[in-house]
């Protein structure tokens, strides 16, 4: 599996998810209260199998406009966007600080979060295995991931692979240069250093959407 995509296409990726979280901003609050229970329904899902503590640092990665962290009231939360300055002006949410980096190198110290939220993130970015042991490494011991992903099985997991890869090769513009299965997610994730538990859908999200919860190893 290719591990990285060409710079160029990242960029061309980017600029239409700016524009996702324009058309987000103009129309987000029509969606408010099915924003709401989704995150709610992840968010109890993630704490059956990693209960929540009070006062966790907790860092959501790639959210653009819609932080998980407005409904976790009392984190210390921070969000990472390589498009945080872009999206100053479309009104970041109150409940975090906001930091513009990228997960691949992550301007944090190792050890500075207790759970790390990467949501519908993880066929966005250029480096999946590379982002993935830069949150390995912020996280403190046993600290928890929480990733949510769109994985595909059998014959349409091939297709939709040979699609990105035909793309990637064109230099199309594509927001998601890659496809994932389960097994594949859960593989990177044992790479980075994680313990995944067993993949999960939430009631309420897309029917592709696919949870992992998973712990940092001790050593």
């Amino acid at each position: 599996m290719k591990t990285s995509i060409r710079p160029e296409i990242w960029q061309r990726a980017q600029r239409g998810h700016l524009q996702t979280w324009v058309d987000y901003a103009r129309d987000g609050m029509a969606r408010a209260g099915t924003r709401a229970a989704a995150w709610r329904a992840i968010l109890d899902a993630a704490a059956r199998e990693a209960p929540f503590r009070p006062g966790e640092r907790i860092l959501d990665i790639g959210c653009g406009l819609d932080t998980v962290l407005d409904f976790i009231p009392d984190a210390r939360g921070f969000t990472l966007d390589s498009l945080a300055a872009a999206l100053i002006p479309l009104g970041l949410s109150p409940a975090a600080r906001h930091t513009a980096g990228v997960f691949e190198a992550m301007p944090f110290a190792s050890g500075a979060f207790d759970r790390v939220f990467l949501m519908n993130v993880l066929d966005h970015v250029r480096d999946p295995a590379a982002g993935l042991g830069e949150i390995a490494r912020v996280l403190a011991p046993e600290g928890v991931l929480v990733l949510s992903v769109d994985t595909y099985a059998g014959g349409r997991h091939f297709a939709k692979r040979l699609h990105k890869w035909w793309a990637r090769l064109r230099g199309a513009r594509t927001k998601h240069p890659w496809a994932f299965s389960a097994a594949n997610v859960r593989d990177l994730l044992r790479r980075a250093g994680f313990a995944p538990g067993a993949p999960s859908h939430v009631a309420g999200t897309k029917a592709r959407r696919t949870l992992f919860i998973a712990r940092k190893n001790a050593h």
